[in-house]
């Protein structure tokens, strides 16, 4: 009798939660009121979990969820109708879009594992969700585990990759290797990417030469009319190639002029632009193209880009006029650059001290992110953020923690229906502590991203005090030999004439007067003359 009793309780929840504007007991196909006698081998739950199936072929998952949650919170984990519900509900949240919550559905039939019937059934729909919710890695976690003979036969290549990014994420880079050479070229965009990521490991592994070899590969793989994915994909290759380049010129100086080839071919509608023109005025310096590397970091430091965080740039340009012996060009730009960017080092540390607690510190980032991007916040405060969001993974961590959140309010807006209430109650919970391990962890590395940037801010301002004090010793004469040394290098320099700027008939070379114009950002050239050797 007490199985009944449960019977018609749980099918009366059923009729209540399935029927958004008519009654179960009215639609085509309901139980009947009276149930039928239940065998040893059928249980309540059994027949309720039907109905939740009918339901969910339908394509009424809202409701189908309702039913499953009942069986979950009601029923025995040690059946195998409560398996049936923890994947049948999985799939009902993902079909509502909510793949957070789904998540939690299949995160548990993976920590089951093989012993779950569902067990391998889960794995596409972990790769589903992470399709959904790239900046989250608990998906990579599950997929790792899986031995490679359970991948479905359209989802090895996908699944191989995603159990490479989280080997190298892990730092397991030989593992990492090992997942994407399963990554096939029958999707290519899947291949790309994995050979993407092949190239990072191999600069990770300091094997610099197969890097750059894995990066030019990928580039000639890019033709025709790209998507938006694969362009970004091919920008970031050409800027990763040209950082391999660069940090092989120091052997081989003429990987500084395939550099600045790579660099210039970053278009200037990439939010990877500005980043490509700063690193390119590095290459210039290298070659002592000091012209070059002057006119972009004219534009680097252009009104456009005030918020944004290049505090070397300042260095970079006072040590180019200090070699050219034009000392007072040199102080004209260092001492206002120390004097913003000790505030900003000021500033950064009161944060640091303030903001202790890395939710505290997630929080104090996000209002500065919700007030688009730092307004009514001071400009020295924006620089900070950007800063932070430098790191990739912070990124993600943040993208993820506002995807928790908008999750959270649309199943909050469920509340207003009270036969829905009993699952909101049960899955905001996991969605408030899911948020709230996010949130915790991006804090964490917040902190630990600006604790790195603030020493280097500090190294930074010492090497500015260094050029300063050599600038003014070398206004009285006294040079040390190791600077002298180097100007006497630019002595023989500044007897070859300045290289011009070759413009086609398609443009016109134009003084800057002060004035910046958004047209003519990335195409400055600073004319100079050394006047070592004049003075």
């Amino acid at each position: 009798m007490r199985e009944f009793a449960k019977f018609f309780l749980l099918a009366a929840v059923v009729a209540v939660a399935s029927s958004s504007a008519v009654a179960l007991a009215q639609d085509e196909g309901a139980p009947e009121a009276a149930a039928p006698a239940v065998s040893q081998s059928t249980s309540a739950f059994d027949l309720v979990l039907g109905e939740g199936k009918r339901l969910s072929r339908q394509g009424r998952y809202y409701d189908a969820a309702l039913v499953y949650h009942k069986v979950l919170a009601e029923g025995d984990e040690a059946y195998a109708y409560y398996q049936d519900a923890l994947f049948e509900m999985g799939v009902a949240l993902y079909e509502q879009k909510f793949y957070v919550s789904a998540f939690g559905y299949f995160d548990r039939i993976a920590e089951f594992g093989p012993s779950s019937p569902h067990y391998a059934a889960a794995l596409p729909w972990l790769a589903k969700i992470h399709r959904q919710l790239p900046g989250e890695t608990n998906t990579l976690f599950r997929m790792a585990y899986y031995p490679v003979e359970m991948y479905p036969a359209d989802l090895v290549e996908e699944i191989s990759f995603y159990v490479g990014q989280f080997y190298y994420y892990e730092g397991n880079l030989p593992k990492a290797l090992e997942s994407l050479s399963k990554v096939g070229e029958s999707n290519p965009e899947m291949f790309n990417k994995a050979l993407y990521l092949k190239g990072v490991v191999q600069v990770r592994q300091n094997n610099t030469d197969a890097a750059a070899e894995t990066f030019s590969k990928l580039l000639g793989r890019f033709k025709g009319k790209l998507s938006k994915e694969s362009e970004r994909l091919q920008i970031m290759t050409r800027i990763a190639l040209a950082r391999v380049y660069y940090g092989g010129g120091q052997h081989d100086p003429a990987k500084f002029h395939e550099a600045i080839k790579n660099y210039g071919m970053i278009p200037d509608t990439s939010d990877m632009w500005l980043d490509s023109l700063f690193e390119r005025a590095w290459a210039f310096y290298q070659t002592e193209n000091y012209e070059r590397a002057l006119g972009n970091l004219l534009t680097v430091g252009s009104p456009y880009f005030e918020e944004e965080y290049y505090p070397e740039a300042n260095v970079l340009k006072a040590v180019i006029f200090f070699r050219n012996c034009l000392y007072e060009e040199a102080l004209e730009t260092i001492d206002p650059f120390y004097k913003e960017y000790y505030e900003i080092s000021k500033e950064l540390r009161i944060v640091l001290e303030t903001y202790t607690d890395p939710s505290d510190f997630y929080t104090y980032l996000a209002s500065i992110s919700r007030q688009g991007k730092g307004e009514g916040y001071s400009l020295k405060i924006k620089k900070i953020f950007n800063a932070a969001l430098a790191d990739a993974k912070l990124r993600r961590l943040f993208g993820f923690a506002i995807a928790i959140s908008e999750e959270m309010k649309r199943i909050e807006e469920l509340q207003n229906q009270p036969v829905a209430r009993p699952m909101v109650d049960y899955l905001l919970p996991d969605l408030v502590a899911y948020r709230a391990l996010t949130m915790g962890e991006a804090g964490k590395l917040a902190r630990e991203r600006l604790s790195r940037v603030n020493r280097e801010l500090r190294g930074l301002l010492q090497q500015a005090l260094a050029v300063r004090f050599e600038t003014v010793n070398a206004q009285k004469g006294i040079l040390t030999e190791r600077f002298r040394q180097e100007q006497i290098i630019e002595i023989s320099g500044a007897q070859k004439p300045t290289a011009e700027f070759q413009v086609d008939k398609e443009h016109v070379l134009w003084p800057f007067d002060g004035e910046y114009w958004k047209d003519e950002l990335g195409s400055y050239f600073y004319p100079l003359k050394s006047v070592c050797g004049t003075k």
